[in-house]
């Protein structure tokens, strides 16, 4: 039987809650983002009027809510040492793991792309918007970089043509249920045989910035659409017309007529529900 602590939150974490057996398996404790993100002071009233989802299904799988503000503070280490876990296992989490922590027991990460292509941030949006045809979800022992370590396993997903962030986070977590048990399966044989990385297919993507957020109204329909698609849900697009610029929500493309002569970035209609701004080859209905 596989002993694990899991760090994380949102739906990797739950998959991983979910997905492990717990008739053969033993999830010893949780940190949830929520100890990072609020003062102890704060977290307990929140904990009892606004709980998160997090801590919400940690409380109904009846889990060990593990009391620590980072993975590398002294409390967290403690804990570790108190609870003797066989590995730590990681779903979504943004700070890297320090030293001691690496040294007192092995850390291994889900992350949602094939390394070592997509490192780091949200791969979910970038392999949609770097128009890749195919990602995936590995698993990887951590050190002290960001998803450098050894690969211990990978499956592939297919993007599909109309894919959306939120779509590709929902098979890649859903896969990780699967991926989960077939790790701490191995772990038990005593079978596991990490690959070290291929460095020369590396790439590396950043936080999602203004730049990445904002629509090229010169590029053509499908890519546009392609970057919508990969905005979705994690920011608002934006878009700069001749009047100024426009956060929105939702959106709707629109086939350009064939008497449409006005400039790129053009306003074209304009009421109290929409605005439609000509594009290279599309109009795009923004809904207020």
């Amino acid at each position: 039987m596989a002993k694990v602590i899991l760090v994380g939150y949102g739906k990797m974490l739950y998959s991983l809650i979910k997905g492990i057996d717990r008739k053969h398996h033993e999830i010893l404790g949780v940190l949830r983002v929520d100890r990072v993100q609020y003062s102890n002071f704060h977290l307990f009233f929140k904990d009892i009027f606004n709980p998160s989802r997090d801590y919400t299904i940690i409380k109904y799988e009846k889990l060990k809510d593990i009391k620590a503000d980072s993975v590398n503070s002294k409390a967290f280490l403690k804990a570790v040492q108190k609870l003797k876990p066989d590995m730590i296992i990681v779903g979504s989490w943004g700070e890297k793991f320090g030293k001691d922590i690496l040294k007192t027991v092995p850390c291994i990460n889900f992350h949602p792309a094939l390394l070592p292509k997509n490192r780091g941030a949200n791969p979910y949006f970038w392999s949609i918007y770097l128009n890749q045809s195919v990602t995936g979800l590995t698993i990887h022992f951590m050190d002290e970089k960001f998803d450098t370590g050894k690969i211990i396993l990978q499956e592939a997903i297919t993007i599909d043509e109309n894919e959306t962030g939120a779509s590709l986070k929902n098979k890649t977590t859903n896969l990780a249920k699967v991926m989960v048990n077939d790790l701490l399966d191995l772990f038990d044989k005593k079978q596991l045989q990490p690959i070290e990385q291929d460095n020369s297919f590396a790439s590396y993507e950043h936080q999602l910035t203004q730049k990445e957020m904002t629509l090229d109204l010169n590029q053509s329909k499908g890519d546009v659409w392609r970057h919508l698609r990969a905005l979705y849900p994690w920011a608002k697009p934006i878009v700069k017309t001749k009047k100024g610029t426009i956060r929105f929500s939702k959106s709707l493309m629109l086939p350009l007529s064939p008497c449409q002569n006005q400039d790129i970035g053009d306003i074209i209609e304009d009421n109290k529900d929409f605005l439609v701004v000509k594009g290279s080859d599309f109009l795009l209905k923004i809904f207020k």
